[in-house]
């Protein structure tokens, strides 16, 4: 049995091929992930799960709802508001991305495995 930690992880991206490749690398870690397209259906499956996320992984630029709009509802929401954030973003807006979105951390795209990992780490709720 590995030692690796098992978290639950929620990523919402509306690129399918991100969205894809993160789900299949963070299950191969080991890790119980779900995803979503936009903030909206993250919302709608955040409040009928049994188990909250301990981190979500989460797009800014999306339709129907994008990050910062999922970030105003995910703070209002007393359930969710503890949740940690890790934003992926263009290199071009990280720094105004990270601040304005309120997030732990941030990655920026392409997304480089090593350092998606080390993020999750250090920022995953333990509970």
């Amino acid at each position: 049995m590995s030692n690796k930690p098992h978290w639950r992880i929620l990523v919402v991206d509306d690129e399918s091929a991100i969205r894809d490749l993160l789900l299949h690398l963070l299950k191969r870690e080991g890790h119980l992930v779900q995803g979503c397209e936009n903030g909206k259906q993250a919302l709608e499956l955040l409040g009928v799960i049994p188990e909250l996320p301990q981190i979500i992984i989460l797009d800014l630029n999306m339709p129907v709802l994008d990050g910062w709009q999922f970030r105003v509802a995910q703070a209002k929401d007393p359930r969710l508001a503890a949740i940690p954030v890790i934003v992926i973003t263009s290199a071009q807006t990280a720094e105004a991305d990270i601040q304005s979105a309120k997030a732990a951390a941030f990655i920026v795209k392409p997304i480089q495995t090593n350092t998606l990992l080390k993020t999750l780490k250090t920022h995953v709720r333990k509970d």
